[in-house]
Parts: structure tokens; C-alpha cells; sequence
């Protein structure tokens, strides 16, 4: 099988959270470029900034990023697409206010800003019409309708796949997993995430990302029943 997108989410799917941060294997790392070496696609879905992705430098100028669900998209050659809507600035620089005024703690990435969850604050903040999402424990403050499924929709138009194969482990990845056409949640995933996964791996992280990896490059015939036989 070739030109597969296997598009995975970053932290606790295809990054190891240790007591120094996340990382990537070098494990992971050389099974990946065995796929991409075998005519696939590989892409990094996270709703965070480019700098929340880390350990990846082995793999430059042959993957895609899908950055803050799919707002920013880094494609291989280093081109960027952007996928903000136009009347986000302002709202952006609204809420940024909002937040000052109330004395929250935030960062930002390129498009999106970024709190620790606090529910007095997600309430308030949904007054303006944008998407609160949240992620084991932190929340991500995006344009309306921005989710890793409109990730996952911006990379079909700029990769053209055969199918798409997503994985991940938190809510935030539900999006993601119902747009693409095989759906696997790692071990380590949530219940919500596995309850609606074609697949759940036997390894946790990167381990599950090497054992679906194997599966698809040993497959000679259709993909669904590769992964789940």
C-alpha cells in the first residue's frame, strides 16, 4: 500500500511524556521514515504551537505539521499554509484582553492562545463565539469550528492520499479520528477516544505508532483488515 497519510497526534501518541517532557524515540523515528520511505505520507496533528513539537529533526523536510489544528500547515519543503479565517485577528486581540483584564495566565501561538483549564474562565470566554478546547487539562482558544477533523480535511487537500489513518489518545482527537478513514486510538488512550477507534494498540505512545507502522507496511491487502486482523 502506498500514498497512506498516517497523520498522529503528538503529545502521548507519538511523543513519551517523561519527568523532563515529551520525546520521540529513535525507535519511532526509524519506523517512520520506513514508511515514508515506502511511499507514504506522515504528519503531526497537535492542536499546540510549533514549538510544542520537539525531536523531530531526523525527520526535516520529510513530514508534514499540522499546527494548531490545522490554522498553520508546514509541509515538507517548508512552505506554510495558512487556514485562518480573516476576522480572527480581531477577535483574537479581544479575547487576549479579556484575559489581561482578568488576570489569566496565557500563552500564544501563531494563531491560537493557550490557558491552564480553569471552568470560571472557559465560561467566560465562550460568550465570544470561539472554540474552548480542552486537552487533559489545558485549553486551547482557537476560531470557531477549528478542530483536528478541519486538520485533517486542510492536509487531504494538500496531500491528495489513497486514505487517511489517524491516531491519538485524548478528546481533543476525537475530531480527528471520525474524519479520517481508519481510526486508532493508542493504549494509553482515553475511553472516549477508544470507544470510537476501527483499533486499539497493544503499546502505549510511540510503541502503538511502530506497531501500526508494521502493520501497514506488511499489508497486501485492504487496509482495515491489516490493522484489526
Amino acid at each position: 500500500m502506498v500514498n497512506i497519510l498516517l497523520a498522529v497526534d503528538y503529545h502521548r501518541t507519538l511523543a513519551d511524556e517523561s519527568e523532563v517532557g515529551f520525546n520521540v524515540s529513535e525507535r519511532v523515528i526509524d519506523s517512520i521514515l520506513r514508511f515514508l520511505n515506502s511511499g507514504n505520507a506522515f504528519a503531526v496533528v497537535t492542536s499546540g504551537a510549533i514549538r510544542h513539537v520537539k525531536g523531530l529533526d531526523a525527520l526535516k523536510g520529510r513530514l508534514f505539521m499540522a499546527l494548531e489544528n490545522g490554522l498553520i500547515v508546514i509541509t515538507p519543503s517548508g512552505s506554510r499554509v495558512i487556514n485562518v479565517p480573516v476576522d480572527w485577528w480581531q477577535l483574537r486581540n479581544t479575547i487576549r484582553n479579556a484575559l489581561v483584564n482578568m488576570g489569566v495566565e496565557f500563552s500564544e501561538g501563531e494563531a491560537s492562545l493557550f490557558i491552564k483549564y480553569d471552568p470560571v474562565v472557559v465560561n467566560a470566554l465562550r460568550t465570544y463565539g470561539v472554540r474552548i478546547e480542552v486537552n487533559r487539562g489545558m485549553v486551547s482558544i482557537m476560531p470557531n469550528g477549528i478542530d483536528k477533523g478541519y486538520a485533517i480535511n486542510a492536509l487531504k487537500r494538500i496531500v491528495k492520499p489513497s486514505a487517511v489513518i489517524a491516531m491519538g489518545d485524548a478528546e481533543n482527537d476525537v475530531p480527528m479520528l471520525k474524519a479520517a478513514d481508519i481510526a486508532i486510538a493508542v493504549n494509553n488512550a482515553i475511553p472516549e477516544v477508544k470507544s470510537i477507534a476501527h483499533y486499539v494498540t497493544m503499546g502505549n505512545d510511540g510503541d502503538g505508532v511502530i506497531e501500526v507502522i508494521n502493520k501497514l507496511l506488511n499489508c497486501d491487502h485492504e487496509l482495515i483488515k491489516c490493522i484489526t486482523g
